[in-house]
């Protein structure tokens, strides 16, 4: 769904790493139906809207999944991501980069400014199921804004979701705002 620029596949930090150590190499999926932005891509518009083509050809996306960024921002859509975006380049606000940065040594200025991500039209208009994991105190305001916020504010992309009929979210009592366990 995103992807930092400028990082290889083989980069610790990179979520293409990230997606085979944690999730699809330990699960029997045939790599030919594996696809994942390529933050070295050397036409990133092109990336892109290849990207978006693979989704029409293979009909549609079964099930999203994804999380949710502390201040609401839903993949790489960042507060004022437009309703009708598409697969492109995205600038990372400060916060998205503050809290990335633990996994680049706690060191900011290590952590890319740019990547590639899914739009918010992409992930809305092309899935037929939608699962968020929201986890942590620190996403509270995020998982309050996705849920009982105002419908389809820019301001944080994740209430976008409130427009999708089959929105799944699973989250731990911390984010929930929680005081005792379930």
């Amino acid at each position: 769904m995103d992807e930092y620029l400028g990082l290889a596949p083989s980069d610790l930090q990179s979520y293409h790493y990230f997606m085979y150590d944690k999730f699809f190499n330990h699960i029997d999926i045939p790599r030919e139906n594996i696809h994942i932005l390529n933050g070295l891509a050397a036409n990133i518009d092109e990336e892109c809207a290849n990207y978006e083509k693979k989704i029409k050809q293979y009909g549609r996306i079964d099930l999203f999944l994804g999380g949710l960024g502390p201040e609401g921002h839903l993949a790489f859509n960042e507060a004022g991501s437009s309703r009708n975006s598409k697969t492109r380049k995205v600038e990372l606000v400060e916060s998205t980069i503050k809290a990335n940065c633990r996994f680049f040594g706690n060191d900011e200025s290590k952590v890319p400014k740019y990547a590639l991500s899914v739009g918010i039209s992409t992930i809305l208009d092309n899935s037929d199921e939608i699962a968020i994991i929201v986890l942590g105190k620190n996403k509270q305001f995020a998982l309050d804004k996705t849920v009982n916020g105002k419908p389809n504010d820019p301001k944080y992309p994740s209430s976008y979701l409130q427009d999708h009929a089959n929105v799944l979210i699973v989250c731990d009592n911390a984010a929930a705002g929680l005081k005792s366990k379930l």
